[in-house]
């Protein structure tokens, strides 16, 4: 099992607008990755994913220590 930090388009920001948000996924490789996170909630369905990176297993538990959302609102604030 690999480690990637994949980074989506966001929606529901307001009308034309979006924002990223990335999510760290335990995969087989990038592809399933990709596709994984293309599932995930609020991430703008019809847009490819924007990119994506290998990580370690060190990073990968540091980065979910946390949800992706409550990140992305916590970013918003500042």
């Amino acid at each position: 099992m690999k480690f990637y930090m994949i980074t989506c388009v966001r929606g529901h920001a307001g009308n034309g607008k979006n924002t990223d948000i990335k999510f760290a996924i335990a995969a087989e490789n990038m592809v399933h990755a990709c596709k994984i996170a293309q599932k995930m909630p609020s991430v703008k369905h019809t847009r490819i994913v924007a990119y994506g990176v290998e990580i370690t297993e060190t990073e990968f538990l540091q980065y979910r220590q946390i949800s992706a959302y409550d990140r992305y609102k916590q970013g918003r604030r500042r």
